[in-house]
């Protein structure tokens, strides 16, 4: 009876360390006899006292199989790190920006004051006299006015104005006086801007004074300068 038996045979190479399987061709038994030198993988004798045996060589797949589950490891242990890191970036909050505060706002530079906005009144150069009346000037700030005093007592009077047009440039004003008639200022500023020289004219305008009947009792220009706090 002839069996097939199946041996594990260690055959030492030159290069390298190989796994034989032979197969018993003749009858079983005896002692295997290590095997001659082998130049590569494939077919090799292994001789035995009861016969030969046909020995096919066996690549070292353990090795070479250790190997690569070595490197699939690695490249797994890669790939999971970078993907690790990868969605640790993706999670990491990307560091708040503090607003800036809004710049202060800019300091707006005071407008200087207007002559036509300086309360206070204005007193011609001239003081003419319309019966016992004598004009003695006009204000428009803090309201429209003209006034007149009595030459006899001295006892100055004021007169509202019905109707007052005040610019930084140009002036206007219709006043009604019972005991003289209505009087009109038709005049323009010399300065735009406030003065405190109280020395200088800053007016120069036709002073005109009507009686009921529209007879012009006084007309002339005359030049004023500004009082504050009349």
């Amino acid at each position: 009876m002839q069996h097939n038996v199946l041996w594990l045979v260690a055959c030492k190479d030159r290069r390298e360390t190989a796994d034989l399987v032979c197969h018993d061709s003749s009858h079983a038994g005896g002692h295997l006899a290590p095997a001659g030198p082998r130049s590569g993988l494939g077919d090799s004798k292994c001789a035995t006292r009861t016969g030969t045996f046909s020995c096919s060589v066996v690549s070292n797949h353990r090795i070479m199989s250790g190997k690569r589950r070595l490197l699939l490891v690695l490249l797994g242990a890669v790939g999971l790190a970078v993907g690790f890191l990868v969605v640790r970036q993706l999670r990491t909050p990307s560091p708040t920006i503090p607003k800036q505060p809004p710049p202060p706002p800019a300091v707006e530079r005071r407008k200087p004051a207007l002559q036509a906005d300086a309360p206070g009144q204005y007193l011609p150069g001239y003081r003419f006299s319309v019966g016992r009346f004598r004009f003695t000037g006009f204000s428009l700030r803090p309201d429209a006015l003209v006034t007149f005093d009595q030459s006899t007592s001295g006892t100055e009077d004021a007169a509202a104005c019905l109707e007052a047009t005040i610019t930084p440039v140009r002036i206007h004003l219709r006043c009604e006086y019972p005991q003289v008639g209505i009087v009109t200022v038709e005049g323009r500023f010399l300065t735009r801007l406030a003065t405190n020289r109280l020395d200088t004219p800053v007016v120069s305008a036709v002073v005109t004074v009507r009686a009921a009947s529209g007879e012009v009792l006084y007309s002339a220009r005359d030049s004023f300068v500004w009082e504050p706090g009349r």
